[in-house]
């Protein structure tokens, strides 16, 4: 789920070392957060849309404070589901090796009774060795465990009112926890360009906040909402923010929050949602109903791993400094 983000932030955070080859894509890079952080000052005051809408994206809102989930939240199960093979063999080798392991101290096979050859300790012996690779592979593989389990559950935007910040609840890896001035960030969405259609397409709005701006040492950028389903949506969205932020949550209207438990049917949707565009342009038809029939083992194996993945995570834990200043209701 976070990978994405871990991609980001290393591309962010590179050194010169590390970015040998790609210096003049860096310095165009340089030059583009420059212009933008420019042309896009004072963004906040400029409406985008005349119907501002919570996208499905809100986990909860008062006159304080707006948490808002990130788009990725979708892309979880698959690091899962792809370790698994080697997860079970990490905890069932071991119950089927002690059994085996018998004969080097009866010299007798467990299962048949009859007298251990040298091939019966040969192999015990290659089975451990088999096992012992596996909790190596795993050693090596933890990363990719860790960003989608024994990891805080989701990603939290929080957009405070009163003290007019923007704090992020992230784990380390994945840019770790942030505090931005509202004013600071740069949203994908161009205030002079309303023209936005309605036509189904996978969005994403991307918050921007440039070192030139918030004064930090690197660039940061976070992906807002749930899986916008047109650029229509996305500048609702942005609208929905921007309102709440700069006249209050009684200038918008009253948003449906989404659960932060992680309920099963919940994780049936994730795979849905690579379909939904798709399905809503041609609903009922021979051809859709025959790509969500081929599909929907996969997209149930999906809903699993991804339920999975989110009984293996904590909740989302707020530190208690930026608890205390996160939810201030007076500038901090």
């Amino acid at each position: 789920m976070y990978f994405v983000e871990w991609l980001m932030r290393r591309t962010l955070t590179a050194s010169k070392k590390d970015i040998t080859g790609f210096e003049g894509d860096m310095k165009q890079f340089e030059k583009t957060t420059e212009k933008y952080g420019k042309q896009y000052r004072g963004m906040q005051e400029r409406q985008v849309s005349d119907a501002p809408s919570d996208a499905r994206s809100i986990y909860k809102m008062n006159d304080t404070y707006m948490d808002v989930r990130t788009f990725f939240d979708e892309w979880r199960g698959g690091g899962l589901l792809g370790l698994s093979p080697l997860l079970l063999g990490l905890f069932f080798f071991p119950y089927f090796l002690l059994g085996l392991s018998s004969i080097f101290w009866t010299g007798v096979m467990p299962n048949t009774g009859r007298s251990a050859e040298t091939i019966d300790y040969l192999a015990t012996v290659g089975t451990w060795g088999l096992w012992l690779i596996m909790v190596a592979a795993f050693a090596y593989l933890f990363w990719i465990f860790r960003m989608e389990c024994l990891v805080q559950r989701h990603i939290v935007v929080r957009f405070n009112r009163k003290t007019r910040k923007i704090y992020i609840n992230r784990p380390s890896f994945a840019g770790g926890n942030k505090v931005y001035d509202w004013d600071d960030v740069i949203a994908s969405v161009d205030p002079d360009d309303q023209v936005v259609t309605k036509k189904r397409k996978r969005e994403i709005l991307m918050l921007f906040f440039f070192k030139q701006r918030t004064g930090a040492q690197y660039h940061d950028v976070v992906f807002l909402g749930a899986p916008l389903r047109s650029d229509h949506e996305l500048y609702a969205l942005w609208e929905y923010i921007r309102r709440y932020m700069e006249e209050g949550p009684d200038s918008i209207p009253k948003p449906n929050c989404i659960p932060r438990f992680p309920w099963p049917w919940r994780s049936l949707l994730a795979p849905w949602s690579f379909l939904e565009n798709k399905w809503a342009a041609a609903p009922w038809s021979p051809r859709m109903i025959a790509l969500v029939l081929i599909a929907s083992p996969v997209m149930l194996l999906h809903a699993v791993a991804h339920w999975c993945s989110l009984l293996l995570c904590w909740p989302v834990y707020w530190p208690r400094q930026l608890r205390r200043e996160s939810t201030a209701s007076e500038p901090v």
